[in-house]
C-alpha cells in the first residue's frame, strides 16, 4: 500500500516553524520519502494521492493521560465505582474510537478498574478495536485516602510492591500509583511517602517500566519526584523548588488542566452554589501557577486530558494543548509536547512522535495552522494510523 500527500504545509513534531510546502510518501505503513514535489519519483500505479494544499501534516497526537473506561461527564465519579466490568469495557470500545478519530493515534490509558485497560491495549494492537496505540498500567495502585473503592487499596509497602509485580506480570507498559490525598475540606497529605515511592520505582525500574504518580499535594509530589517517578499526574500544587528538582531529574509534568476546565463549565451551567463555584476556581488557578513554575524552571511538560478520569469527554485533547498554550506555552512547543516530547515520554520515540523517513506513518491533517492558534487542532481532515486513512 502506497499513499502520497502532495504540497502539504508540514510541521514534523520537531521544528519551531512549519516547512511550507513539501511531500511526503508511506509505504506499507512507514515513511518512505520526504521532499519537493517535483523531485518526488514515479509512483506507482496503486498509489492514493491527496492533495494537502492548504492542510498542515502533523504526526498523530499522543494523550498521556486517558481511562478508556469510562466516559467523563458530570457523574463520572460515581460511575466509576458503580459500572460492572462489562459495561465498562464496552464503553472502552466508542472512546478508544472516540479519541483516535480526534487525532489521537498513541495513548497512555492510566488507571482502570480490575486491570481491564491491559487486554483491552491488547485487543486493540491486534487490530480487533479500533482505537489508538495504547500503553495501558492496569489497576491504580495506593494506600487508603487518594481514590474512591475503584482503585486497588495497599495496606503496607510489601503489598503495594506486591501489586506492582502482579501489573507487570499481566502485561502492564507502567505502572500508576498516588502519592497524595485530598480531606473533603481541602487539606492535602503525603498517602505513600518517600520509602515506599522509591520501592514501586525501584521494582518497576527492574522490569523495564516507569512510573506515573498522581499528585496534588505539595509535600507528595516533592516525595514522588525525588523518588525518581517518571511523571507527576495533574501536578496542580508543584512549588517552585519541586519544579526545579523536577527540571534537574527529568520528570515530566503531565498536567490535565482540562479536568478544572470542565468542572467550571459544567459547575456554571448547573448554576452551583458560590462556594463550590470559588473552590473550583481556586484549584484551577493553582493548577495554572503551578504548570507556569513548572515551565519557567524547564520541566518537560507533556498534554494529557484525564478524559474518562474526570468531567472530560474522550477526543478532547485540543483543548488540553490550548489551555496550555493560554497558560505561557508557544504554540509552536505545545506541539512538539503532543507529539515528539510525549513519544519520549511513553518510550515510543524510536517509532511515532516525528514525521521522518522510516517512522511508522501515525498523521494527522489539520484544516488550518496549528503553530498560528492550536484552536486549528480542532479541525481534523484526516487521520492516518500506521498509513492507513481511518478518518
Amino acid at each position: 500500500m502506497s499513499l502520497l500527500i502532495r504540497n502539504v504545509r508540514l510541521a514534523d513534531g520537531t521544528i519551531s516553524k512549519p516547512i511550507p510546502t513539501v511531500s511526503v510518501e508511506v509505504e506499507n505503513s512507514i515513511i518512505s520519502w520526504i521532499g519537493e514535489d517535483a523531485s518526488h519519483p514515479i509512483s506507482h500505479s496503486h498509489t492514493e494521492e491527496i492533495d494537502g494544499r492548504g492542510f498542515t501534516l502533523i504526526p498523530g497526537l499522543i494523550d498521556c493521560h486517558e481511562h478508556f473506561t469510562s466516559d467523563g461527564g458530570p457523574d463520572n465519579a460515581e460511575i466509576l465505582v458503580n459500572d460492572p466490568l462489562e459495561v465498562a469495557t464496552l464503553k472502552a470500545v466508542g472512546n478508544a474510537r472516540r479519541a483516535l478519530l480526534s487525532g489521537v493515534t498513541s495513548a497512555r490509558d492510566v488507571g482502570a478498574k480490575g486491570g481491564i485497560n491491559i487486554p483491552f491495549a491488547k485487543s486493540v494492537a491486534a487490530a480487533t478495536i479500533l482505537g489508538p496505540r495504547i500503553l495501558a498500567a492496569g489497576e491504580w495502585l495506593a494506600f487508603a485516602g487518594t481514590w474512591g473503592s475503584f482503585v486497588r487499596t495497599l495496606a503496607n509497602l510489601e503489598e503495594i510492591v506486591l501489586a506492582t509485580k502482579e501489573q507487570v506480570h499481566k502485561g502492564a507498559a507502567l505502572i500508576k500509583v498516588g502519592a497524595t490525598g485530598m480531606t473533603p475540606e481541602g487539606e492535602q497529605f503525603p498517602t505513600l511517602g518517600l520509602d515506599v515511592l522509591k520501592a514501586v520505582v525501584k521494582t518497576a525500574t527492574a522490569a523495564g517500566l516507569k512510573v506515573a504518580a498522581h499528585c496534588v499535594g505539595y509535600e507528595g509530589t516533592h516525595q514522588a519526584v525525588e523518588a525518581g517517578v517518571a511523571s507527576i499526574e495533574h501536578g496542580t500544587f508543584v512549588s517552585e523548588e519541586t519544579a526545579q528538582l523536577m527540571a534537574a531529574k527529568g520528570t515530566y509534568l503531565v498536567p490535565t488542566m482540562s479536568t478544572w476546565d470542565a468542572r467550571l463549565t459544567q459547575a456554571y451551567m448547573a448554576k452551583e452554589p458560590k462556594d463550590k463555584l470559588t473552590t473550583a476556581e481556586e484549584r484551577a488557578e493553582e493548577s495554572k501557577s503551578s504548570f507556569k513554575r513548572a515551565l519557567s524552571a524547564g520541566v518537560k511538560i507533556v498534554p494529557g486530558s484525564d478524559a474518562g478520569g474526570s468531567a472530560v469527554r474522550h477526543g478532547m485533547l485540543a483543548r488540553e494543548i490550548e489551555l496550555m498554550v493560554e497558560t505561557g506555552m508557544s504554540p509552536s512547543a505545545a506541539l512538539r509536547a503532543s507529539t515528539s516530547d510525549a513519544a519520549d515520554l511513553l518510550g515510543i520515540a524510536d517509532i511515532v512522535g516525528t514525521i521522518a523517513v522510516g517512522k511508522i506513518a501515525d498523521m494527522v491533517l489539520i484544516d488550518g495552522d496549528p503553530y498560528s492558534s492550536p484552536s486549528a487542532l480542532r479541525n481534523v481532515w484526516g487521520v492516518f494510523q500506521a498509513g492507513k486513512r481511518i478518518r
